[in-house]
C-alpha cells in the first residue's frame, strides 16, 4: 500500500510529506529556526578569519604592534596554549582604519 501511494505522489506531495511547504516556487520548511548567537567577546584565529577575514599572521602582527588586544590561555609550565583576540579591539581597529582613509 505504501509503495503504491509513494509511486503516485508528485514532487510537491513528497516535499509536503517531509514537512516542507512549497508555495509558488519558494521552499519553506516546518523545522524550527535557530536563534542567532550573540556576538562573541573573544575569538581564536579561525574565528578572526571567519568574521573579519584577518588571517593568523596579520593577527599576530597587529597584536605585536598593540593595535588589537589578545590573551594567551595556557597552563603553568606548558609551551602551548590557546590565543584569543578581543572582538571589540578588532572592531575599533577596523573603524580607525576607515577614519584614516577618509
Amino acid at each position: 500500500m505504501l509503495v503504491e501511494l509513494s509511486a503516485k505522489m508528485t514532487a510537491t506531495d513528497t516535499l509536503a510529506a517531509k514537512g516542507t511547504v512549497v508555495t509558488s516556487g519558494a521552499k519553506l520548511t516546518a523545522a524550527p529556526s535557530r536563534a542567532s548567537l550573540p556576538d562573541p567577546e573573544w575569538v581564536d584565529c579561525r574565528g578572526l578569519e571567519a568574521v573579519f577575514g584577518i588571517k593568523r599572521s596579520l593577527a599576530y602582527a597587529l597584536l605585536a604592534d598593540g593595535k588589537i588586544r589578545g590573551v594567551s590561555l595556557r597552563r603553568r609550565n606548558q609551551l602551548r596554549g590557546k590565543r584569543l583576540f578581543e572582538v571589540d579591539s578588532v572592531r575599533s581597529f577596523l573603524k580607525s582604519q576607515m577614519r584614516d582613509e577618509s
